[in-house]
């Protein structure tokens, strides 16, 4: 009797499992939705950032825009601060971030990274008239960082002396920088030609020539999705195979020559 019981009891239980649905994940969740939530900022130029009679554009937002036609949803852009890129997707407010993230090893513990769609140093950005030339001359100077930036600890190393400053967003720190509140901007290369060259005095400015840290940037995702990484992943690897990749690319950094490919880590 005991044993039949247990055979009644795993029978059902078979039925069960077989009868229930699989449990949705992010991938499902987002096409039942019907659109794709993109972590988006008004300030990482020409990442994601604000335009006044277009709204929010950028580099990493046409790419996510082709993400969703892919998907074959809509995509609604979600207006975060950098610091609030991580939990954003901790707490699905939205499905990834398109705005020139840097896929940094310490992050990779919280989210999950794309392959990476732009590669860009970051690099320090002074002004001409300031006589600094070479990363060792900030010492007991001030550098401007936008909070959460993922390189504080190598420029520490670099010159112990120097005094960190931290801004909310990119505009800040450039601002600083203009108006001689700081001596130098540290952030993506791309970036902060992108600033010098719209403050319509470009040749006020200048990269210093013996500083770099090599960066990647890509899409962050939710921890432990899988599917979803997946399908971002091919996508963007067919979007290099078409050649799309590489004319979004130029839309917004041309003339600078494009020197990697969208590529399998």
């Amino acid at each position: 009797m005991i044993v039949r019981r247990r055979s009644v009891a795993v029978a059902g239980l078979v039925v069960l499992v077989l009868t229930m649905p699989a449990l949705a994940d992010k991938l499902d969740d987002i096409k039942a939705r019907g659109r794709l939530l993109v972590g988006v900022t008004e300030s990482s130029p020409p990442f994601s950032y604000l335009d006044p009679g277009k709204g929010i554009v950028g580099y990493d937002v046409d790419l996510a825009a082709r993400l969703a036609a892919a998907l074959k949803v809509g995509a609604k852009k979600v207006p975060i601060i950098n610091r609030e890129r991580i939990p954003a997707l901790q707490q699905d407010r939205v499905d990834l971030v398109a705005a020139g993230m840097t896929r940094a090893k310490n992050r990779a513990n919280e989210v999950d990274f794309s392959y990476a769609y732009l590669d860009s140093p970051h690099e320090v950005l002074v002004r001409k008239d300031s006589g600094i030339s070479r990363i060792a001359q900030l010492a007991r100077h001030k550098l401007a960082l936008v909070k959460s930036a993922s390189v504080d600890a190598e420029l520490k190393a670099a010159v112990p002396t120097m005094q960190l400053v931290f801004f909310d967003d990119y505009n800040g720190a450039f601002a600083a920088l203009a108006n001689r509140q700081v001596d130098a901007f540290l952030a993506d290369k791309m970036l902060l030609l992108w600033f010098a060259k719209n403050s319509g005095h470009l040749a006020d400015y200048a990269l210093l020539e013996d500083y770099a840290l090599p960066r990647t940037a890509g899409f962050a995702l939710k921890k432990n999705e899988p599917r979803f990484l997946e399908f971002v992943n091919r996508t963007l690897l067919q979007l290099e195979a078409s050649g799309e990749a590489a004319e979004i690319f130029d839309a917004w950094f041309a003339p600078v020559p494009r020197t990697f490919r969208i590529a399998p880590d």
